[in-house]
């Protein structure tokens, strides 16, 4: 009998519309706004799980917080835990369910001690700094103890003529609504994490904020100081610069040596991969790498330069006004035609084989076929070649900010705005350089959207 009823339940469906999935998307929010958002305004470097390890080991901000702020993960990993249990055993939903919503009623108790409880200077910091971290998961800690309500039967409940009522079965979510329930949660997180701190932008750049004080509303002065500095007409030509080198270069020597490595020949695998290797160095170490290369008196190429006898004063790479953005660009440029040689030689390997065949068949050279044929042929991938140079030239901050700091003429706008916000403490001014930078992306960005949509609605 037990058997039977075994494995009737592995039998039975996993139910996505009731009481538990709820559960369990109450359970991963909790988590997620836990780990990955700030917990309070004025520590935004601090998420929960950051907040609870300094507090538990008694740190900077040991006096900040409570202890029960362990309660948060405890009831996310345990409300994940009972939303799977109920999903994977649906005749134990019901429990499961209820079991769920009393770990949300734990994980409530932190903010019912913080709101209730606590007294003082520090417990008012505390509430009136809240960061939207704490926020979203008190939201989903709600969410997890209303989930309850869904094992309600209906309102509606039938009563048969000899006057017994009708079984009442749980509801569920209708059909149509399945869908959305699955695509909710990423786009929840999408509109926590990208769209509200980019309206958040928006706004500081309205203000004169120093990321301490209340910001204070001043309209679009930021903007009007901002279009009067040689600055802002340094950093827009410097990311020309970028832009022209990262849409020509990488794009020639790219499709070159994807033209090159798409034939047969020894040893071409090795050789794909030494081209590729640099791109997975992280930009910080490539800084570091290119940093030693063009070391005045120890560097790879002055050592070179001057062994060589071809000149005993060779000059300094980075301290050279006049070329060092040049010399950044190139750190830059190494990197990226790895990534473009394999963009197309995907393209080539997609390529149909048809069309080379024709045109070998009406007599065209090499050239003519690579210009007629496979190049045209290739417009998507040089699309997308394209729209990923532009947006890696706009945010080139990292080889910038290691190698030289923005000084010698090699300042960006992202170096620009990270200068001005977190050196100079002008968020608001911050703001409106990436205000600015975003704009200029997003142009870019439209015009891939508007062009993959063209391709989409013709096919």
């Amino acid at each position: 009998m037990a058997t039977a009823i075994k494995s009737q339940s592995l039998r039975e469906p996993l139910d996505f519309t009731g009481a538990n999935f709820i559960t369990l998307l109450c359970a991963v929010i909790i988590l997620v706004a836990f780990i990955f958002m700030p917990w309070m305004w004025t520590e935004m470097k601090y998420n929960g799980a950051r907040l609870m390890s300094d507090v538990l080991t008694g740190g900077s901000l040991g006096t900040y917080v409570t202890r029960q702020i362990v309660l948060i993960p405890l009831a996310a990993l345990l409300g994940i835990g009972a939303g799977l249990w109920g999903l994977m055993a649906p005749s134990r939903g019901a429990l499961a369910s209820i079991l769920a919503a009393l770990i949300g009623l734990i994980g409530l108790g932190y903010f019912a001690d913080l709101y209730w409880r606590q007294e003082g200077e520090v417990a008012e910091y505390i509430r009136q700094n809240l960061g939207y971290g704490s926020e979203v998961a008190l939201v989903a800690l709600i969410g997890l103890v209303l989930q309850v309500v869904l094992l309600a039967p209906p309102v509606n409940v039938l009563v048969q003529r000899t006057g017994q009522k009708a079984s009442a079965r749980r509801p569920s979510v209708p059909r149509k609504w399945i869908p959305y329930l699955f695509i909710a949660p990423p786009l929840a997180l999408y509109l926590v994490s990208i769209i509200g701190p980019t309206l958040y932008t928006f706004y500081l750049s309205l203000t004169n904020w120093d990321g301490v004080s209340t910001p204070q509303f001043i309209g679009l002065h930021n903007y009007k100081v901002l279009f009067q500095q040689s600055a802002l007409t340094e950093s827009l030509a410097n990311n020309l610069r970028w832009l022209v080198a990262f849409v020509t270069v990488p794009t020639t020597l790219g499709l070159g040596l994807a033209m090159i490595f798409n034939t047969d020949m020894r040893g071409g695998r090795w050789y794909k991969v030494s081209f590729y290797s640099p791109l997975v160095l992280s930009w910080p170490v490539i800084a570091l790498v290119w940093s030693w290369v063009y070391h005045p008196s120890k560097g790879l190429i002055n050592s070179l330069l001057t062994e060589s006898g071809l000149t005993s004063n060779p000059p300094g790479w980075l301290a050279d006004r006049e070329l060092a953005i040049y010399c950044i660009i190139a750190a830059a440029v190494w990197r990226q035609v790895g990534y473009v040689m394999v963009l197309y030689l995907a393209g080539l390997k997609n390529l149909d084989p048809t069309y080379i065949d024709a045109g070998l068949v009406d007599g065209a050279n090499r050239w003519q076929l690579f210009r007629h044929v496979i190049f045209p042929l290739l417009a998507p991938v040089t699309t997308i070649v394209f729209i990923i140079s532009v947006i890696d030239s706009l945010r080139s901050f990292d080889l910038v900010q290691v190698m030289t700091r923005g000084g010698q003429g090699t300042r960006v706008l992202a170096n620009y705005m990270y200068i001005e916000a977190f050196n100079n403490y002008r968020m608001g001014y911050g703001a409106a350089i990436a205000v600015v930078l975003f704009s200029i992306s997003i142009v870019f960005v439209g015009l891939y959207l508007w062009r993959s949509l063209k391709d989409e609605l013709e096919y």
